[in-house]
């Protein structure tokens, strides 16, 4: 008996430490920058008073209400969108159309700015609208865009994705059983929708726009080109420009991420609420919902064609175009057209510079994230199975692990410029190459965390422990079993981090070193100084490389998957 529970006492041991460590670094790397917020904005900052109190002027109160009335908007223009697509590609034969799943993910793997630099572009005077639609038709979406309500229609047409995909999927789960049930008892299409559909559909909806709200509200592309252009100041702009314009005013800047802070802390506690309240529809046993009939068609189409005209045709035409326009002004034919501005920005000295820094960076962030995972993985895995000691500090590193993603990313940013700036430390790693390997890390942490834990669940620890049993080693077993199931979904996690550092703009804007050029910061200071050509080829560079990325990732994903069938 003592033989049997050595081991288990100290893996259980190691189990502990290991949780002990990870807490640690967790509370360092994340935990830490958001105290710093809270503890800047209720002391102030290098002398000046804490800005708390000046909340509730009116200025800083409009601010508020801002950020609050353009989350609302962002939700309800993607609703609008998301809900009846997920509809037609879910309970329709249009759900045979997979290429309309590709073509919705467009918008999502693009940098949030990008959309609104192309609209800004398509819309200008004498731009593609007044030449495409004619001056007066023009002048309608110039007059539309240049509103909050034109600011939540460009952010919705990114963010919808996520509520698409979201509702499409509970839409699959539904057995046709209870649709068909109420339809032979003599309910009405609408009665059906009323007391069948919307009661299972609230909860994931409630779910999938809370996070809509959130990220809505915690964008960063959008207000500082579009919404400061229109005057319309939001949380994320005034942040900005506190902590980059002079004068400097970081106790307001902090003020204003401690609200954001609640409004993250706030929208979390209502999902975890949420989501209790959820009815499981368990696994699919039953036939999937499929109305026929084609009344659906004389709307399905043309409303997919909409959705895709202003969320992928338009911003990615009007970017192309910019991006090989010669003269601006001239009629949009082949003489007028050139590849010139690619082969200019990627110079050298030109913006070949700021892709190649933000290649490395976001390549050597996403290794360090990918290995601290993959210790968080094995470690947490050991602690569950192995000690029931700390399961409150299991539960912290838990929360603290995905807590980058439920945070607006500028809180971070802010309270990574307030820890690792402060005066007391006596190393630190701000101003620095490593403070945006650091930044980058900690921010992309759960989307590599997903991935890689989600192919740990993939197989049971049934293999592991058959291993042991067979007299494997602790290193065999995980050089020749663990390693290889989790495989894909360690280069996914890594190929996905990677994408994500690649187009990162917050931290690549505000904790970079003034000497050193990063993809998104200069695309956007090219677009300020009038250099808009430059601006839109690097903008499809990049885009290009999201692309070839996340083909590599598909053709991984099915290479493994094929492997594992064969």
């Amino acid at each position: 008996m003592n033989s049997i529970r050595t081991p288990q006492r100290r893996r259980g041991r190691v189990g502990g430490r290991g949780v002990l460590a990870l807490a640690v670094i967790l509370a360092i790397a994340v935990a830490a920058p958001l105290v710093a917020v809270l503890v800047r904005a209720v002391i102030g900052y290098d002398g000046s008073p804490s800005a708390l109190g000046a909340l509730a002027d009116a200025d800083n109160l409009r601010v508020i209400g801002n950020t609050v009335l353009l989350g609302v908007l962002v939700v309800v223009i993607a609703t609008v969108m998301a809900a009846p697509l997920a509809y037609l590609m879910s309970w329709t034969p249009m759900r045979d159309k997979r290429w309309v799943d590709v073509a919705v993910m467009v918008p999502f793997m693009t940098p949030p700015y990008v959309a609104a630099l192309a609209w800004m572009d398509f819309t200008r005077v004498d731009g593609l609208a007044d030449r495409w639609l004619g001056t007066w038709v023009g002048d309608g979406v110039r007059a539309v865009l240049n509103t909050p309500v034109g600011m939540a229609a460009i952010m919705a047409c990114e963010l919808f994705t996520f509520l698409y995909l979201l509702l499409r999927n509970r839409f699959d789960a539904m057995s046709a059983s209870s649709d068909e049930a109420a339809e032979v008892s003599g309910a009405s299409w609408g009665q059906r929708l009323r007391w069948v559909t919307s009661p299972l559909m609230t909860p994931t909806f409630a779910l999938g726009a809370l996070v809509v709200f959130l990220r809505a509200c915690a964008e960063f592309g959008t207000p500082i080109t579009l919404g400061n252009r229109i005057g319309f100041p939001v949380l994320v702009s005034e942040i900005y420009r506190d902590v980059t314009i002079d004068p400097l005013d970081f106790p307001r800047a902090s003020a204003f991420a401690s609200v954001l802070l609640g409004m993250g802390v706030t929208v979390w506690g209502l999902q975890q609420w949420v989501a209790r309240r959820e009815v499981p529809l368990g696994a699919r046993t039953g036939r999937r919902v499929l109305v026929r009939g084609g009344r659906w068609r004389l709307v399905g189409y043309p409303w997919i064609a909409v959705v895709l005209l202003v969320s992928v045709v338009v911003p990615f035409v009007a970017v192309i175009i910019g991006a090989m326009t010669v003269l601006r002004s001239g009629p949009l034919n082949l003489s007028n057209l050139t590849f010139d501005y690619f082969t200019r920005v990627l110079q050298p000295g030109k913006g070949l510079e700021a892709l190649e820094n933000s290649a490395v960076l976001a390549a050597v962030a996403a290794t360090a994230a990918t290995v601290f995972v993959l210790a968080y993985v094995s470690v947490m895995t050991v602690a569950r199975s192995k000690s029931p000691a700390m399961p409150g500090l299991r539960r912290v590193v838990d929360l603290l692990g995905v807590a980058p993603d439920t945070v607006p990313t500028i809180v971070l940013v802010i309270g990574f410029i307030f820890l690792w700036n402060a005066p007391w430390l006596p190393v630190t790693p701000y101003n620095s190459v490593w403070m945006i390997v650091l930044a980058y890390t900690v921010i992309m942490l759960p989307l590599v965390l997903q991935s890689i834990k989600s192919s740990r669940m993939s197989f049971g620890d049934g293999l592991v422990e058959a291993s042991a049993a067979a007299g494997a080693s602790s290193w065999q077993t995980m050089r020749h079993i663990v390693v290889p199931l989790m495989a894909p979904g360690i280069v996914a996690g890594w190929l996905l981090g990677f994408l994500f550092g690649l187009r990162e703009v917050v931290a690549s804007s505000l904790l970079r070193p003034a000497s050193l050029e990063l993809v998104s910061p200069w695309i956007l200071s090219e677009f300020d100084q009038g250099n808009r050509p430059e601006a839109m080829a690097m903008t499809v560079v990049g885009v290009l490389t999201s692309t070839v990325v996340l083909v590599v990732l598909e053709w991984w994903r099915r290479r493994m998957a094929a492997a594992r069938v064969g």
